[in-house]
Formats: structure tokens, C-alpha cells, sequence
């Protein structure tokens, strides 16, 4: 036992030392990080790398596609070119589907003729099922995984069925362009009788090339003049723009029972997941495991107590959307 005030000064310089030299941290000083060049940025990227992820945090998105895309011998910039605004926001609202797994995803952002859709849906192969007299047609693993979660939900007196019929599941690029303009063509109507458009204005966007239509959209609903069903929000929460669905590529599938918890749980166990926000009945296959979403760039976000997975890029606001079932 020390009997003076140097005792207690052995003590701490003691303790300090055995800190310095054990310390991995304290003993060099200052902390080691890593620096890596980035190419073909897109809005919404950060320039420093993702750090390891370890589940508590996703990784960037346009980050985990590049890699995605590069094994599959293509790029961002093939599939959604930088210079459309189109594409660009149809990747960071819908683009789960390009990180998912076993099945083939769309080869570009927008497809642009029924032409186009049907040469995809052939070489990526679909399956049918009958859901009482309806018949449903998604890609095999899709369908395969679908019917798996249908059965474990019916072992507990649930059931998991289609909603508004064989629509539920495959769509033509005419399904889509017809569901742009039962919400394109009101929203003219609506915001033509509130002043906010001018008749020379109605009467150029229904004569713009589809494309350039769907761009005009976009910059009005800047300005607050929405085109969805309710004509608060985007029209790209209310319905896809056309050529852009989910339902095109095969992977998507809308659930009647979506609002029940333990069906959502059920589907998520076989890689079904919701993906686009306030679409709830909308599910999208993805063929992977909810813990290892954030790893693939994807991140939660919950609306009306449900949690959709969208992808994760640096510039998202997402918006404060309300539930709006199609």
C-alpha cells in the first residue's frame, strides 16, 4: 500500500501508458480512411465510397447498381441515360428492381413501344398460374416464390390473391400507356378550370411525343400542379409512367391482402417486398432476404405503418406521400 501522493502518480502515469500502447486507435495517433475515384456520377451520388456495411446503415445505391450492372456486361449509363430526366427518376423511384436476384431485370428504365416489352418478356420467360378465374403471368421465380408464400399463407387461413384480376401480374406497354392517361387527361381538365393552365398549354402536351409528354408532366408537378388520381402528388405515386411499370418486367404482383401484417410477413420471407411508395397492394419480387436488403443499396421507409424499401441515393427527399392503393 503507497503512503504518499507519488503512489497515486505511479498509479496514472501507469494507467495512461498501458492505454498508449494497447490502443489501436490512441497509438497511431489518428484514424486511417481510404479514398477511391468515382465515374459516370448521377445525381443522388455521393463521391466518397461506401464504407463496409454492417447492417446498420445501406449502402449508396447507384453504387451497388454500377456493380450489378457491370457483371451483367452494361452500365447506368446503357439502361438510364444521365441526360433524361425520364430515366433518372423512374431508376430512383422504382429502381429496386434492378438489384434483384434469379430473375432478369428490364434492360433499360423506359421501354418505349409494345414491340420492345414483348421481345423482353419473351426472353425472360413467364409463367402462369390461375387465382380462381384469373389468370396471372409473372416471370418463373416470381411466380414460383408467389405461389410458395400463397401456400404457407393458406396453412394459416390466410390467402394471398390478385388484385383487380389477371392485372395483378403481367401489363402490355398499352396497360400502361392507358393507365397515363386516365390520370393525365383529368388532371388536364381539372387544372385547365382552375386557371393554373392556359388551353394553348392542354393543347401542346397532348401533342407532345409520349416522351417529351411525360417530361412536361414532371416539370409542372414542380410547381404544384400534380397529376395524380387525388391531385396531390406526383402522378408517378399514383400510377407508372408509361413503359417504366414493374408489372412490364413480370416481377411485380398486387396483393389484396395487403394490409395484413402476417401476410406482408410472409411474402417478405419468400422476396417479396413493397418498393413503391403509397402504391401499397404493390409488391415486387426481389429474390432476396429483408436483412440483406440494405447491402444491395436499398433502404426502409415506413408510410401508413408499412415498410417499403426504395433505393438509397444521397440526394432523396423523400416525399411525404399518403397511401394511395391503385
Amino acid at each position: 500500500m503507497f503512503r504518499s501522493g507519488r503512489g497515486v502518480e505511479f498509479l496514472v502515469a501507469l494507467v495512461i501508458f498501458l492505454l498508449l500502447t494497447t490502443s489501436p486507435v490512441l497509438s497511431r495517433g489518428k484514424l486511417y480512411s481510404t479514398t477511391g475515384a468515382t465515374t459516370e456520377k448521377f445525381p443522388g451520388e455521393m463521391t466518397k465510397p461506401t464504407e463496409g456495411n454492417n447492417g446498420d446503415s445501406p449502402a449508396l445505391f447507384y453504387e451497388v447498381l454500377r456493380k450489378s450492372l457491370k457483371k451483367r456486361k452494361t452500365s447506368i449509363e446503357n439502361i438510364c441515360p444521365a441526360a433524361d430526366p425520364v430515366s433518372r427518376r423512374v431508376l430512383e423511384d422504382y429502381g429496386a428492381i434492378f438489384v434483384a436476384k434469379d430473375v432478369m431485370p428490364p434492360p433499360v428504365c423506359v421501354f418505349t413501344s409494345e414491340e420492345e416489352v414483348t421481345r423482353f418478356q419473351e426472353r425472360a420467360g413467364y409463367s402462369s398460374e390461375m387465382f380462381g378465374f384469373d389468370e396471372v403471368v409473372l416471370q418463373p421465380e416470381a411466380m414460383k416464390q408467389l405461389l410458395k408464400a400463397r401456400a404457407d399463407a393458406q396453412k394459416e387461413d390466410l390467402d394471398i390473391t390478385p388484385r383487380d384480376g389477371a392485372e395483378a401480374g403481367r401489363r402490355s406497354f398499352e396497360d400502361s400507356l392507358h393507365l397515363w392517361h386516365t390520370r393525365f387527361q383529368p388532371a388536364l381538365d381539372y387544372w385547365l378550370a382552375q386557371g393554373r393552365l392556359t388551353e394553348a398549354q392542354v393543347a401542346n402536351l397532348k401533342s407532345l411525343p409520349l416522351r417529351s409528354q411525360i417530361a412536361e408532366v414532371l416539370e409542372l408537378e414542380k410547381s404544384g400542379i400534380y397529376f395524380s388520381k387525388d391531385l396531390s402528388k406526383s402522378i408517378l405515386y399514383s400510377i407508372a409512367a408509361p413503359g417504366t411499370s414493374q408489372h412490364i418486367a413480370m416481377l411485380a404482383f398486387d396483393v389484396n391482402e395487403f394490409d395484413n401484417p402476417r401476410v406482408r410477413e410472409i411474402l417478405a420471407k419468400h422476396g417479396w417486398f413493397q418498393t413503391v411508395l403509397s402504391d401499397l397492394p404493390h409488391f415486387t419480387y426481389l429474390g432476396l432476404k429483408e436483412k440483406d436488403l440494405p447491402k444491395h443499396g436499398l433502404k426502409q421507409v415506413e408510410v401508413d405503418g408499412q415498410v417499403f424499401w426504395i433505393p438509397n441515393v444521397a440526394s432523396d427527399n423523400t416525399p411525404n406521400v399518403t397511401s394511395q392503393p391503385r
